[in-house]
């Protein structure tokens, strides 16, 4: 995947996603949006480890508690969708961690 690439993640509702994907180090605006963290298994496929929202994206890193996990999981990526309504953020959150099980979540 190439610098700001997009791809789309579908929640447990059915519901279509689109992030862009930036490398693990990126610094961000201070958007409000959705993060989720993964890692590259190759041939344009990823597999994630935690689902995340904040209403300042630059601020890093995004989930202090967490960081042991990311490291542990390989963490590369990170994919973003800017989203500016918290309870949009919340329910997208909810949909995608339902969806996709990540371990860091469930920790």
């Amino acid at each position: 995947m190439a610098f700001g690439d997009t791809t789309v993640l579908t929640g447990k509702s059915g519901a279509e996603f689109t992030f862009t994907i930036f490398p693990r180090q990126s610094r961000f605006q201070p958007n409000a949006g959705l993060y989720v963290m993964g890692r590259d298994t190759g041939g344009r496929r990823f597999e994630f480890c935690f689902v995340g929202h904040t209403d300042n994206l630059s601020v890093r890193p995004f989930n202090k508690e967490k960081a042991s996990c990311f490291n542990s999981f390989g963490v590369d990526h990170i994919f973003i969708l800017v989203e500016p309504d918290a309870r949009r953020r919340a329910q997208i959150a909810e949909d995608l961690i339902q969806a996709y099980v990540p371990t860091c979540n469930t920790l």
